[in-house]
Formats: C-alpha cells, sequence, structure tokens
C-alpha cells in the first residue's frame, strides 16, 4: 500500500460483526481508602507528617497515587486547624522543609540548575502553607 493513503476503518455495523470473546475480569477488591472519607485520609496524612515522614512514603503507605496527593491532603488538614495548633503546624512544616532545603544545597551543590529547580519545588510546598 502507498504511502500516505487512508484506509477506511470498520464500523460496529461492518465486517462479521462477531467480537472476539474476551475472559471475564476477577472483580478488584476495592481499597479500604476509597471507602473513606478524604477528611479521614487527610488527617491520616497529617498525623504520619508529623512523624517526620516523606510525602512519597506517606503516599505508599496510604495507597495514594502520587506524593502530591499526600501533600494537598496535608494542606487540607492543614486549613482545618485554628489558632495556636495551626501555627505550631506550619511551624513544624517549615522546619521540615528548612532542613530539606539544606540537604538539597549540600547534596546537590555541582549542579547548579538541579538546586534551582528542586529549590524551587520547596517554594511551591511552602507557598501552600500559607
Amino acid at each position: 500500500m502507498p504511502r500516505g493513503t487512508l484506509v477506511p476503518r470498520r464500523g460496529a455495523n461492518q465486517g462479521s460483526g462477531a467480537r472476539p470473546e474476551r475472559p471475564e475480569r476477577p472483580e478488584r477488591p476495592r481499597s479500604p481508602l476509597r471507602r473513606q472519607s478524604s477528611g479521614d485520609v487527610d488527617e491520616q496524612v497529617l498525623r504520619l507528617r508529623e512523624t517526620g515522614a516523606s510525602y512519597s512514603a506517606i503516599a505508599r503507605c496510604l495507597e495514594l497515587r502520587r506524593a502530591v496527593d499526600a501533600h494537598r491532603a496535608f494542606v487540607r488538614a492543614v486549613g482545618r486547624r485554628d489558632g495556636e495548633e495551626r501555627r505550631q503546624l506550619v511551624a513544624n512544616e517549615s522546619a521540615r522543609l528548612d532542613k530539606l532545603e539544606l540537604r538539597i544545597r549540600q547534596r546537590d551543590a555541582g549542579d547548579q540548575e538541579k538546586i534551582e529547580r528542586r529549590l524551587l519545588a520547596v517554594d511551591r510546598l511552602r507557598q501552600a502553607l500559607s
């Protein structure tokens, strides 16, 4: 067939009409977290983060899709707090981010582009708390 020649697709009403048999898939059990309200997950994320767990570790532990999902849950949980409790949570997270920034600067000292990219990500984490 020459290049660029269009070939018509077979529509649902064309051809033999017979579909190939597909084996039935077993029903997957639902994750227990899917049944929990997001508030419950947010509180679990908050507790784990306060123990020093990384967002990646929290996501794995709670079967969240990505670390950013754990971060968003943390921010929601902090946002539901008032007064001194909220200030303390923000101060704790700020201290963790300060340590992360220091580690990035030490570990990636030879690669300025990498440092800038990672520090930008840390700044975004900080901004999400304000």
